[in-house]
């Protein structure tokens, strides 16, 4: 074929339109479809990915199929009507299921327990008896539940809940939970079902079916009078057997044999039927004081209560029967930990009545009761570290020491002591031997004690925490005022002693003990640096506590 005749060919081919031939280009995918089987619809049938949640009925029958038990099918649905049981509900779609598939029943008799609770839902009576049953020796209103499963077993539940339940399905524990819920409350109507300030907690395992019981404590609120002086606030271990029991203390472990925590407790421990009490004051008073007027508020602890009702003007009757006078109480009702914590923080205002001896003062006292307070210096570790403030040191002389120095020598030791300088060395040796006479201060008479008395009246104390409290308190110099101070007066006593005493209201936290004889120049000013005389605390009462 010659070059023109090839390119003549081509060109018929090139000319040729998609019309000009019968050649479908569709007709080879066509083909004869029917002839193969439909193999993939029906593997996807059977998959997780093909199968409906609920509510769907796809969904509903599937639930069915896979063995739910009538309080998950429900539970799970998405159909339950308001106010209708889990249970109910499951019993009515699993009729309404088999009726249109009868062949379901066989495939669901066929599986053992139902995969999302293991029949837990079959125990609920069994579960509730058995936290009726623990409960029994205890009084109480307000129960809390708690359920506590296997952690697989929630996972597993959780998986099949969110895949073939509805959405907003209830969890499992939730849900048995509200299901003894009900059986306890049809068969106790008094209590009530709470999640929160729970009389009794009760967490129920349900693989071992062990209960465990967190019996919550059991708070009252009071007023003590404390009338006896020598009576701690609280309990205090002996110091010598730290509680275990000694000849000391009689076997007690107590350092003291009564306390007001145990002269109120105690009694409340058997009538309450209780394991052990906790007090809590409004502050403390000192062992040696005693505590008047309305009282000091308090709220006891009583811990694992069997009791929680009980008459409360009978138990202040019971309470201060067996104090004997030692002790009274009043205003008792119920409290809450809350009130605690109010107890403990609330800053009340204290009127105190104090007696004190007058005696006069040396002049190196009243110097050191003036000097200047000295801020606390912090030990290596950031916490503030008291120490004793020295008094003016004297170097000790000895005739031996003091005939080994010459005589220019002992005439300057003489001048520093404000001795006469003149004489022969055995003369100043002699002189600074002898005993030193002390200068006191004059004492001023009963009007000028008074007064001073009436003024202190509105004065700001600073007090840095006192010596008898250093163990136990940080270092610090607190500022409290004097709010008022009444009834003042002094007297002489039948040794012809100087007495005063006074009432004052004072600021929360005050050490009113300080402010009456310094502290050492602890406290400035005091009654002590005012009167330039010295003041020895006779005794000191509890007057008032404002707290209302």
């Amino acid at each position: 074929m010659t070059k023109d005749e090839l390119e003549e060919d081509w060109l018929q081919y090139a000319n040729a339109g998609f019309g000009s031939t019968d050649y479908s280009l569709w007709d080879e995918g066509v083909g004869d479809q029917t002839a193969e089987p439909n193999v993939l619809p029906e593997q996807l049938e059977t998959g997780d990915e093909e199968i409906p949640s609920a509510p769907k009925p796809g969904g509903i029958k599937h639930l069915v199929r896979i063995g739910s038990c009538e309080t998950c099918l429900g539970r799970l649905s998405g159909r339950m009507r308001h106010g209708q049981e889990m249970k109910d509900s499951g019993i009515e779609l699993l009729r309404e299921v088999l009726e249109h598939d009868m062949e379901l029943s066989a495939q669901r008799d066929a599986i053992e327990m139902c995969p999302f609770c293991e029949d837990l839902f079959e125990e609920i009576d069994l579960l509730t008896s058995l936290i009726d049953e623990s409960c029994q020796p205890y009084e109480y209103q307000r129960l809390q539940l708690g359920i506590k499963m296997p952690k697989d077993q929630i996972e597993q539940e959780e998986y099949l809940r969110k895949r073939f339940g509805a959405g907003g399905s209830p969890a499992i524990k939730q849900s048995i939970v509200e299901r003894i819920s009900k059986n306890l409350i049809e068969s106790k109507p008094s209590i009530k079902i709470v999640s929160e300030k729970p009389e009794i907690m009760a967490l129920i395992d349900v693989l071992t079916l062990n209960v465990e019981l967190d019996i919550r404590s059991h708070y009252l609120y009071g007023r003590y009078r404390k009338l006896e002086r020598e009576i701690p606030q609280t309990r205090w271990p002996c110091r010598v057997c730290k509680e275990r029991g000694c000849e000391k203390c009689n076997g007690t472990g107590q350092q003291y044999p009564h306390s007001v925590q145990s002269l109120i407790g105690d009694p409340l421990i058997k009538i309450y039927d209780s394991t052990e009490h906790a007090f809590h004051g409004m502050g403390r008073e000192d062992i040696d004081v005693r505590c008047l007027g309305r009282g000091r508020p308090f709220v006891i602890e009583l811990k694992n209560p069997k009791k929680r009702t009980f008459d409360f003007d009978l138990i202040e009757k019971i309470i201060n029967e067996k104090a004997e006078s030692a002790i009274e109480v009043n205003s008792i009702r119920l409290s809450n930990r809350n009130e605690v914590v109010r107890i403990k923080d609330t800053p009340a205002e204290k009127s105190y009545t104090i007696r004190f001896l007058i005696s006069e003062l040396e002049a190196s006292e009243y110097e050191i009761l003036t000097k200047k307070l000295d801020p606390p210096k912090p030990s290596g570790r950031g916490r503030r570290r008291q120490q004793k403030r020295p008094a003016p040191k004297e170097p000790i002389h000895t005739l031996e020491s003091l005939q080994d120095l010459k005589k220019d020598m002992l005439v300057e030791i003489c001048v520093k002591q404000g001795l006469p300088k003149t004489g022969t060395k055995a003369a100043l040796i002699e002189r600074i031997l002898s005993p030193k006479e002390k200068t006191f201060l004059s004492l001023p008479d009963l009007s000028q004690i008074t007064d001073i008395m009436a003024n202190f009246s509105g004065q700001t104390l600073e007090q840095r925490t006192p010596k008898r409290v250093a163990h136990r308190r940080a270092d610090l110099i607190r500022k409290k005022k004097v709010i008022e101070t009444y009834d003042f007066h002094a007297e002489l006593n039948e040794l012809n002693q100087i007495e005063g005493q006074m009432s004052l209201r004072c600021e929360s936290g005050t050490y009113v003990k300080e402010a009456i004889h310094g502290d050492g120049g602890y406290t400035q000013p005091s009654i002590s640096s005012l009167l330039k005389a010295k003041c020895d605390v006779i005794w000191l009462d509890v007057a008032e506590i404002h707290s209302d």
